[in-house]
């Protein structure tokens, strides 16, 4: 008798414990990115069909929340607020930025007049536009004033640092060239180096880079790769029109007329001669320096960074390579909060009579190595993509995509990872010797086990984007980081110790403190299919036993 009750009352634990479990599996099998463009109100943006993109966020109003602005080469750009509650609309101040007449590709956020309101530049095939941000009443167009509109070329990437270290921002514009409308030129548009005299003005100071800035360019960076404080330039090129190879400029400092520069791409094995078109920089690593993943036709390319100045391609052995596909944007960012950067590559086309274009997603193994989880990445999807920007546009500590697609204009993939690792966001602002979007600043987390992630404060990057400058850190298993080392671009290093997580801090430069920005996720939403699940299991054994005693 005691038997029967026994197996009895063991079968409806198992039924209960089954009733708990089950939930848990399928979120296992749910997709990581989910498009969210049609109920954040994102959509029917884009009309143009060529291959020129543009996405950035920032905050545009100062209200903590990133706003989003797109441009189309064939209509009306959009700006868009972001509403605080998962949706968008568009901004009163839409019809000042729009830009109906421009082909437009290009864009990013910046604040260049270190006001504490971020502007907005848009490049184009022609002139480009500089936007001033009017304490968050609208914008007005400076560009004439400010001396940046670049000329007639095909702009495609615009990329902000300050190499001087005056405490302003200094503008990198690539250019790619006037083909096809002037046949097929020797040359690409020259790129145009910026220099921001400090005082709503700019000096064009290209010729202090010397060679390398006719070939076609698609994209640049501004980078501190050899971990020296100053911001060096990588610079993509597409050999289509110009073989001229990648170009690395070190940063040497002051004199040779104005600036000095080196160009040592060759010497540090990083003078790629590719079809470049997208670059971005991080520490996948986790080795303290900064990688670069550049998007290619058919072969993907990461330069692993040696420590020595020099660089390796390590595509192949890390399976990030993509063999066979048209490689456009692409991005490094943390999707699963485990502390290990990851990559997404935005693919236009593939190569083979049956093949389509599939976007990919490369998880970070921690050895140096990618797993291909595209398959249940949800943005795999054929639709042509060209361009990527991220942010943690509703503010739940996962980092989300804005992709933009060659035809079917821009999607909103909101991260919806299933993993329930710590997290760590820094929103970096600089004040007297450092610009006010803290722009090359260096910023270290350690956690319990001793590994230390590395993250840049890049302004410009991947192609025509402009990525939301606050920096994220997955915790892993902590909700804790037990050190926060920053270093400001004038070599200041302020430390935090036991920094907690799951929220996001701002740190102002020369201020001891910190400011909780919302969040408007409720941490018990994640919670409810689990209590579900207990209560089923506790119904189940309170009936089970109840029918046991009668």
């Amino acid at each position: 008798m005691r038997s029967s009750i026994f197996n009895r009352l063991a079968a409806v634990v198992f039924l209960g414990l089954l009733m708990f479990i089950r939930p848990v599996q399928a979120q296992d099998e749910e997709t990581i990115f989910v498009d969210v463009s049609q109920t954040a109100g994102i959509g029917d943006n884009r009309r143009g069909s060529e291959k020129a993109i543009g996405q950035a966020w920032g905050d545009v109003n100062n209200d903590g929340w990133p706003d989003l602005y797109v441009t189309d080469h064939a209509g009306p750009n959009s700006l868009y607020q972001n509403n605080g509650d998962g949706t968008f609309s568009l901004s009163s101040f839409n019809n000042k930025v729009v830009l109906p007449e421009k082909y437009s590709t290009g864009a990013i956020f910046i604040d260049y007049d270190n006001d504490g309101w971020q502007d907005l530049y848009v490049l184009a095939w022609g002139e480009n536009t500089l936007f001033k941000n009017l304490a968050g009443e609208g914008f007005t167009k400076v560009t004439a004033d400010a001396g940046i509109g670049g000329g007639d070329k095909n702009s495609k990437t615009a990329s902000w640092g300050d190499f001087n270290q005056d405490g302003f921002l200094d503008l990198y514009i690539a250019n790619w060239a006037c083909y096809p409308r002037c046949g097929r030129p020797l040359y690409g548009d020259s790129d145009k180096l910026y220099q921001n005299n400090g005082d709503g003005t700019f000096t064009d100071v290209t010729q202090l880079l010397g060679g390398k800035i006719t070939g076609s360019g698609f994209v640049a960076s501004f980078t501190d790769f050899d971990n020296d404080g100053d911001l060096d330039i990588y610079l993509v090129n597409d050999e289509f029109i110009n073989p001229v190879r990648n170009g690395l400029w070190r940063n040497d400092g002051a004199g040779c007329d104005g600036w000095c520069f080196t160009e040592l791409s060759e010497s540090a094995d990083a003078d790629i001669r590719m079809m470049g078109m997208g670059l971005t920089t991080a520490d996948y690593d986790n080795d303290g320096d900064q990688d670069f993943y550049i998007s290619n036709v058919s072969h993907m390319v990461l330069l692993e960074n040696m420590g020595d100045g020099s660089f390796q391609d390590s595509a192949e052995a890390a399976g990030v390579d993509a063999v066979g596909s048209v490689g456009w944007g692409n991005v490094f960012l943390d999707y699963d909060n485990d502390g290990w950067q990851d990559i997404v590559l935005g693919v236009s086309d593939a190569m083979g009579k049956e093949a389509e274009p599939q976007n990919r997603l490369y998880k970070n193994l921690k050895d140096g190595s990618f797993a291909d989880v595209s398959q249940n990445s949800g943005i795999s999807g054929p639709e042509r993509t060209l361009g990527i920007a991220t942010a943690d546009y509703n503010r739940d500590g996962q980092v989300d995509l804005l992709v933009g697609n060659f035809i079917d204009g821009y999607r909103l993939f909101e991260n919806r990872s299933e993993s329930d690792n710590g997290w760590l966001a820094l929103k970096l602002v600089g004040d007297g010797p450092i610009n006010r979007d803290a722009v090359g600043s260096v910023v270290k987390v350690t956690t319990a086990d001793g590994m230390t992630q590395m993250r840049e404060v890049i302004a410009g990057s991947g192609l025509g984007a402009g990525n939301e400058l606050t920096l994220n850190f997955g915790l892993g298993k902590y909700t804790t980081a037990e050190r926060v080392e920053i270093r400001w671009p004038d070599g200041t290093v302020d430390s935090l110790d036991n920094v907690v997580g799951n929220r996001q801090m701002t740190v102002q430069y020369g201020v001891a403190s910190e400011r909780l920005l919302p969040t408007p996720t409720d941490p018990a939403n994640d919670t409810l299919p689990m209590i579900g699940a207990l209560l089923g299991a506790i119904a189940i054994l309170f009936l089970g036993f109840k029918a046991m005693i009668e």
